[in-house]
């Protein structure tokens, strides 16, 4: 998926018209490293899924947005963990 098609994706999933009406550059910049990563190959649509399902119920939307990079971070920090024991 491109950029934007994640962007969009994720607009709908999180119930919001437009991710740039947020209100908080932090939480769209992060939406937008989200969605570049993922276009990059680091996280895939089912790990954005358990992301989001994971936050669901966190208020604000900024706040959730900030737990689900969190979240993907570290699972690209322990991903990265098992391929350097493995070496």
């Amino acid at each position: 998926m491109t950029r934007e098609e994640v962007l969009e994706w994720m607009e709908k999933q999180l119930g919001i018209r437009s991710y740039r009406a947020i209100g908080d550059g932090g939480a769209i910049h992060r939406l937008e490293w989200i969605a570049v990563a993922v276009e990059l190959g680091d996280w895939t649509i089912d790990e954005i899924k358990e992301v989001l399902d994971q936050t669901e119920g966190i208020k604000p939307l900024p706040q959730r947005i900030s737990e689900m990079h969190r979240l993907l971070e570290r699972k690209r920090w322990q991903r990265w963990q098992s391929k350097s024991s493995t070496q």
